[in-house]
């Protein structure tokens, strides 16, 4: 077997059907500056805040894949690939975590969006 083969058959993956996403992507990122007096000092304060909707942080211990199996809960430098089957369109957002992941949905539609998760190990 040619070295390439037997490094992508050494690699785990599962494809997790018909996930869906509830979680919407935040509309806009602040950074605000303001000053706070108490008693007896004053501050300066630099806040990183959020305007719009909240992620979904989705954990791969509470995943199956289609056979009904479940995914483990360390996967080692994992990539999640959205297959989309209907709108709205929703992506991974930021970087996956050994643990888990985020995702969210377009924020111009109301519904949930509907996808199958191909999730690859690639350490």
């Amino acid at each position: 077997m040619s070295i390439t083969l037997s490094y992508l058959k050494g690699k785990r993956s599962w494809v997790v059907e018909n996930f869906e996403v509830w979680g919407e992507m935040n509309l806009a990122e602040f950074l605000i500056f303001y000053t706070q007096s108490c008693e007896n000092s004053k501050r300066v304060v630099l806040n990183h805040s959020f305007l719009g909707g909240e992620e979904q942080s989705v954990s791969f211990s509470s995943l199956y894949d289609l056979r009904g199996n479940p995914l483990p809960e360390i996967i080692s430098q994992p990539k999640v690939i959205v297959l989309p089957k209907r709108e709205p369109v929703c992506f991974v957002i930021g970087k996956e975590t050994d643990s888990g992941f985020k995702i969210a949905r377009s924020p111009e539609s109301e519904k949930n969006g509907l996808v199958d998760l191909l999730i690859m190990e690639m350490g």
